[in-house]
């Protein structure tokens, strides 16, 4: 083949070839195009967007009501990894700290409404998940209950609360699998049931169809030192979950019983009523007594407890409700070891919710529609006037 025609040939090639050349020039042009346009148009998100992914909250060291003194230093990390990993900003330790220290605070299972408006501003937190260790022991068959409630840090209301707890044989199936022997494997089982109803969301309910309730520091007749308190946080945990009533964060009630200077547990007599009625708009208290508070020592003794309490209406001075309830672990057995409650923490739960939910059939109908101490609350957490 000659010359002439081989660049014929390379001539023909070219042509046919330079449609697909054209092709796919025009083709990254189009792409190259579409990316400037996204890189330049895009929105960026707001603000307020990237603050909602990640609610900055304080937690607070839980009161250790547990005979065993180490017990927080085995649950707070837990709790601390399980926030987080909902998404949660935890603020750090060093900084609470340093405000814990510079406010004076010592007692952390209760906040009033103005420290809670302090942490708001110094360390910019959302709400304030405060608790208490109710039940912890790292026996043979290890237990954990705990008690906690997640407070609004702009008004002093309570957010969202809960109980929980469990022991390592509440885990066992059939012929002995699944039961957790050590406390490593029971503590986070324990925090995930705990924290799994978790929100930063109000859930506030309609002012003018609850019955706003001071729950008074319970006297404690049991032979378990703290029983009085595990009970008074247990009511407060168990009246805020019923839609009924409308709890007052427990440390305006100390707040006030501090001012106040009144003293005597699971007792208020008129002047008392009266005085912490004005300062906490109120229409009711709850007091009571916790009568027996019994782990039990063996298979033979189940755990035990027995509370009694009334709710005293703020506006009559009289007694709304009264009422009393004892649970055994043995008292639901259906067959060989099934339905026993193994745990105190978890009978005397059981105990306190039964308790509320006989005295909302009778406090359901006495919420004032127009008048009365509750009604003057502002949504806020505020009276309208003094």
């Amino acid at each position: 083949m000659t010359k002439k025609k081989l660049n014929n040939v390379a001539v023909r090639r070219n042509v046919l070839r330079s449609p697909n050349r054209l092709a796919s020039s025009l083709l990254i042009v189009i792409f190259s195009l579409f990316f400037i346009a996204d890189v330049c148009y895009a929105v960026p998100p707001s603000r307020g967007e990237g603050r909602a992914l990640k609610e900055r909250i304080a937690l607070f060291p839980f009161v250790n009501l547990s005979e065993d003194r180490d017990a927080l230093r085995y649950v707070m990390p837990v709790l601390r990894t399980r926030l987080e990993g909902k998404g949660f900003d935890v603020v750090d330790e060093d900084s609470l700290n340093r405000f814990l220290l510079k406010e004076r605070v010592r007692a952390t299972g209760y906040i009033s409404r103005d420290m809670a408006r302090k942490i708001e501003k110094e360390l910019n937190v959302k709400a304030v998940l405060l608790g208490s260790v109710n039940l912890f022991s790292r026996g043979k068959n290890p237990e954990v209950g705990f008690s906690a409630r997640l407070i609004d840090s702009s008004n002093g209301l309570i957010l969202w609360a809960d109980n929980a707890s469990a022991t390592g044989d509440d885990f066992t199936a059939i012929l002995g699998l699944g039961r957790i022997k050590t406390m490593d494997n029971l503590l986070p089982r324990v925090a995930d049931r705990l924290l799994a109803s978790f929100t930063a969301m109000s859930s506030r309910k309609e002012t003018g169809h609850t019955y706003r309730i001071a729950v008074m520091p319970f006297r404690n007749n049991s032979g378990l030192s703290d029983a009085g308190m595990i009970a008074t946080y247990m009511f407060l945990v168990e009246l805020f979950k019923n839609p009924g009533f409308e709890p007052v964060e427990y440390g305006e009630v100390r707040r006030a019983v501090v001012d106040l200077r009144v003293r005597e547990r699971g007792e208020l007599d008129y002047k008392d009523i009266k005085a912490m009625s004005k300062s906490l708009l109120v229409d009711g208290f709850l007091v009571g007594t916790v009568e027996l508070y019994s782990d039990g020592s063996n298979e033979s003794s189940p755990p035990e407890v027995s509370i009694s309490a009334r709710i005293v209406d703020a506006r009559k001075n009289r007694i709304l409700w009264c009422g009393s309830c004892q649970i055994g672990g043995n008292d639901n057995i259906i067959v060989l070891d099934w339905g026993r409650i193994r745990s105190v923490d978890k009978v005397a739960s059981r105990v306190v919710s039964k308790l509320v939910t006989r005295a909302e059939k009778v406090c359901g109908g006495a919420v004032p529609v127009v008048s009365g101490p509750a009604s003057e609350v502002k949504k806020t957490g505020e009276p309208l006037s003094r």
